[in-house]
C-alpha cells in the first residue's frame, strides 16, 4: 500500500531537517555479533517496549481476554462452554498443547452453533484468543489464518472474498473499531515475522490510517475539498496519544527493519510529537532517530538526537514521573553506548572510548549484563585498531 494516503493526513514533516533513517527493531537487545576485527558498529536496537506493546496490539490480546474472560460465559452454547473451559484450564497450567486442542475444538463448534452472531464477541473473542496462543507458541501461519477469520467475521465478510482492507471501519461500533485495528496490527507483527513484507506493510498502513482518519478533521472550513489533516482535538474518546503513537512507532519500526528510513523517519517523529519529551519513551525514540541520522550519514544530527535522549533518560525526574523508571535505565545504556559508535564513525576515539567506558559501568551499576558485554567488546576493539595502527606507523 502506498504512503502517500498517510502523508496527506499530516502524519510526514516536510522540513528539510528530517532527513530519515530510523531504528527500533522487535528483536533481541544487543543482538549484534561480531568480533574485534570488525571495523564496522552498529548501534543496538532497544527491544520491545510495554508501552509500544499495548499500544500495538491493545485489542488483540487485551480486549479479546477482558471480553472472554469477562464475559457471562454462560452465553457460549453447553459444548462451546464445555471446550472452553478446558482450554482455559490448560491454558493457565500451560498445556499449549492442550489448550490449542480445545481452542479448535472450541471454535470449530462455535462456527457451527446457530446460537452465536458471526460477528458476534463471544466467537471472535475465542478466534483471537487462539490466534494469540498460537502466535506464543510460534504456530504464526496458523496464527495468521486464525486471526484473519477473526478479522473477516467481526466486519462481517466471513462468507465473502472482497478485501478486508477495503472496508470502511467507521460503519463498525467503537469497540469493533479498535479490535479490528488491533487484529490488523497483530497481523502486521505476525507477517512481518514470516518475511511477507507486502502482507505486513498493507495490514500496518490500513491500521494506522484508521487510526489518524479517525482524528482528523477536514482541510478546509468551507467544505470544498475532502482532504483531511490529523488532529488530536479530535481524537475519539476510544482512542489516546499512547494508542496511535505505539501504532506509528510499530509502523516504524517495520520500515527501519526492512532498510526504508525515509518512511521510518517520519512515522518516529510524529510518534514523539504525540508522546510528548518528558518520559522514558521519548527517550528511546530519540534513540530511534540517533540511530536513524547515523544510517543516512547525518551524524551531527544523530549525535544532537542522542544527546538529547541521554539527557532525558539520565534524569531522575523523567522515569518518576511517568513511573518508567526502567525503562530510562535500560535506555540510558543503549544511548551512552549508541553516542560510543557514534564518535567511533565520526574517527573520534577518544570520545568513543569515553562513552563505551561509561556504558559498561552503566551496565555493571544496574546490573545489565548485555551492555557490560558488548561495551567490553567495543573497548577491545578499540584497543586492538589502536596496536594495530602503532604498528603498522613501525
Amino acid at each position: 500500500m502506498s504512503l502517500s494516503r498517510l502523508a496527506s493526513i499530516g502524519v510526514f514533516r516536510s522540513s528539510s531537517r528530517f532527513i530519515a533513517r530510523p531504528v527500533f527493531q522487535k528483536t533481541a537487545f544487543y543482538a549484534t555479533r561480531r568480533t574485534v576485527r570488525d571495523n564496522t558498529p552498529r548501534p543496538f536496537h532497544i527491544p520491545p517496549l510495554p508501552v509500544a506493546l499495548i499500544g500495538a496490539s491493545f485489542i488483540c490480546l487485551g480486549i479479546g481476554l477482558y471480553e472472554y474472560m469477562n464475559s457471562d460465559i454462560q452465553k457460549f452454547p453447553k459444548p462451546v462452554r464445555q471446550a472452553l473451559r478446558k482450554a482455559l484450564y490448560y491454558q493457565l497450567n500451560k498445556d499449549t498443547t492442550l489448550a490449542l486442542k480445545y481452542f479448535d475444538e472450541a471454535l470449530e463448534l462455535g462456527l457451527q452453533s446457530p446460537e452465536l452472531e458471526p460477528n458476534g464477541a463471544p466467537l471472535t473473542g475465542i478466534m483471537i484468543q487462539l490466534g494469540t496462543l498460537q502466535e506464543t507458541v510460534g504456530k504464526l501461519p496458523e496464527a495468521r489464518q486464525t486471526l484473519k477469520l477473526a478479522l473477516r467475521h467481526l466486519v462481517g465478510l466471513q462468507n465473502s472474498t472482497v478485501d478486508v482492507t477495503s472496508v470502511d471501519l467507521n460503519q463498525l461500533s467503537n469497540i469493533e473499531q479498535k479490535k479490528a485495528v488491533g487484529i490488523a496490527q497483530k497481523l502486521g507483527d505476525i507477517t512481518a515475522a514470516m518475511k511477507n513484507d507486502e502482507e505486513a506493510e498493507k495490514w500496518y498502513v490500513w491500521s494506522v490510517e484508521h487510526l489518524l482518519k479517525s482524528s482528523s478533521k477536514a482541510k478546509s472550513q468551507y467544505g470544498d475539498s475532502d482532504d483531511v489533516v490529523f488532529n488530536k482535538e479530535h481524537m475519539p474518546a476510544w482512542l489516546t496519544n499512547t494508542d496511535i503513537g505505539a501504532s506509528l512507532e510499530a509502523l516504524g519500526a517495520f520500515y527501519s527493519s526492512r532498510k526504508k528510513p525515509e518512511l521510518a523517519i517520519h512515522l518516529y517523529l510524529k510518534a514523539l510529537e504525540l508522546n510528548g519529551m518528558e518520559s522514558c519513551q521519548s527517550a528511546v525514540l530519540m534513540n530511534n532517530l540517533a540511530e536513524s541520522y547515523s544510517g543516512m550519514g547525518q551524524f551531527e544530527e544523530a549525535k544532537a538526537w542522542g544527546q538529547r535522549g541521554l539527557d532525558l533518560a539520565q534524569n531522575p525526574n523523567t522515569g518518576k514521573k511517568n513511573g518508567d523508571k526502567e525503562l530510562c535505565n535500560e535506555t540510558c545504556g543503549v544511548l551512552l553506548f549508541n553516542m560510543g559508535m557514534l564518535f567511533e564513525q565520526t574517527k573520534d576515539k577518544a570520545k568513543a572510548s569515553q562513552f563505551y567506558t561509561a556504558a559498561r559501568q552503566h551496565g555493571r551499576d544496574f546490573k545489565h549484563a548485555s551492555s557490560i558485554k558488548e561495551a567490553d567488546r567495543a573497548l577491545k576493539r578499540l584497543e586492538f585498531e589502536k596496536v594495530r595502527d602503532e604498528n603498522a606507523i613501525m
